[in-house]
């Protein structure tokens, strides 16, 4: 059992069925009003007047062409999933106590079989097989992989990395584990384990500059970070003692063996590795950026830190 103290966050438990009196209850509403209804079920603006698909405990989208309203729950061992297709009358709800399984992507498999004779196949470049051939039925020339290598900053301190291994791309957010880029054409992958894709912009055979990312019925723009030295990074400047009021907790940053780590007394060391200048990137998923502060004497005086869920976390350097 989970006793956090913030409530919503994490700590409801349920059932299936009481699940799916909840799904039921935005058609007939029994538990608060059409009001309450509509706001849930509206996207959310930013300062900016954009959306991110994000409406108040949901997400807002679409999948093959349906409207669909989801969120999807993960914590401890645990891993939850609702999804409605309110035009269709239709929701699917997966609970599951193994940290493995992959709720979101069962619930569409669900959506599939059930919604087959209303769901649409998003149009894709096909690339042909060759006769008595055993490569796969999509296979992306390795040169063409290369150019998609590289760093993609979809939002200020939240980067895509995309790398190469045997042929095979792969990505990996700030903050978060690394994901599987199954080809659906020449410039389109699909994220294995999500409902997205990621459409790499071709730039003449050159390095691409631009990535798309496709989720949630978003498209979102995420540039190439220019590449820079990593060896001229003086690590030095960047050691000391962090502290944050916030959490009320410290880090340390040391140099060992050219390599900046960072150090707490309630966990394993990690690495911070540089990616651009005065921001680093760890494998941590709590701490998967860091972009140091300078003042204007050029004194690092702090820092921010991101990952998934935390955006420029603040650190003051203490020594």
């Amino acid at each position: 059992m989970l006793s956090y103290a913030n409530v919503g966050a994490t700590s409801l438990f349920t059932t299936a069925e009481d699940l799916s009196l909840w799904a039921l209850n935005f058609e007939n509403i029994k538990v608060g009003d059409s009001d309450m209804i509509h706001k849930m079920n509206t996207l959310v603006m930013l300062n900016n007047g954009k959306t991110f698909g994000g409406a108040l405990g949901q997400f807002v989208g679409t999948y093959k062409g349906l409207n669909e309203i989801q969120h999807g729950g993960a914590d401890a061992g645990y891993r939850s999933y609702l999804t409605r297709f309110p035009d269709e009358k239709f929701s699917v709800i997966v609970l599951s106590n193994a940290a493995e399984f992959n709720s979101g992507g069962m619930a569409h498999q669900i959506v599939d079989i059930y919604l087959k004779d209303r769901i649409k196949t998003e149009p894709t470049i096909e690339v042909k097989k060759e006769e008595n051939s055993n490569e796969p039925a999509i296979s992306v020339d390795e040169t063409i992989l290369n150019t998609y290598v590289g760093d993609f900053e979809l939002q200020p301190g939240f980067v895509i990395r995309i790398t190469i291994n045997n042929g095979q791309l792969s990505g990996q957010a700030t903050g978060q584990s690394a994901f599987a880029l199954k080809p659906l054409s020449t410039t389109e992958f699909k994220v294995e384990g999500v409902d997205a894709k990621i459409e790499f912009v071709p730039n003449g055979g050159d390095k691409i500059k631009l990535i798309k990312l496709h989720q949630g019925g978003q498209i979102i723009d995420a540039p190439r970070i220019k590449e820079f030295d990593k060896t001229a990074v003086n690590l030095s400047d960047f050691s000391g003692s962090f502290y944050s009021e916030e959490l009320s907790t410290t880090y340390d940053f040391v140099v060992v063996e050219d390599k900046l780590i960072a150090k707490h007394n309630r966990l394993s060391d990690f690495a911070l590795q540089p990616v651009k200048k005065d921001m680093f990137s760890s494998q941590a998923w709590f701490f998967g950026q860091v972009e140091f502060i300078r003042d204007s004497n050029n004194v690092i005086t702090g820092c921010k830190v991101s990952s998934g869920r935390v955006r420029n976390l603040y650190f003051k350097k203490m020594k």
